[in-house]
């Protein structure tokens, strides 16, 4: 009983230093899987590109809007000073 007790204590993991085709399996899937992620990952971030350039294309041709908004705004503002100064030189003068 006491061997026993003894073989407990001081036994120490045994590993087996051959290789099999189980180890050498899972060492090529792992291979496999990480080039399989690694240009699944590349592909996506080109869509990702892809898609932020026509996002900041989209942008450019809003803000392309803004400012001729913004122009025609001014083009509006002077014609309406314009006809106001009309309207009151031709209510001052006498008929």
């Amino acid at each position: 009983m006491r061997d026993d007790a003894n073989d407990q204590k001081t036994s120490k993991p045994l590993f087996d230093r051959t290789i099999n085709y189980g180890h050498i399996l899972t060492a090529v899937s792992f291979i496999v899987a990480g080039t399989a992620a690694f240009f699944g990952m590349k592909a996506e971030l080109n869509n990702v590109d892809q898609r932020v350039a026509k996002i900041e294309s989209t942008l450019q041709q809003l803000a392309d809007v803004i400012v001729l908004t913004a122009r025609q705004d001014e083009r509006l503002s002077a014609i309406e000073r314009r006809v106001d100064r009309i309207e009151q030189g031709a209510s001052s003068r006498p008929r």
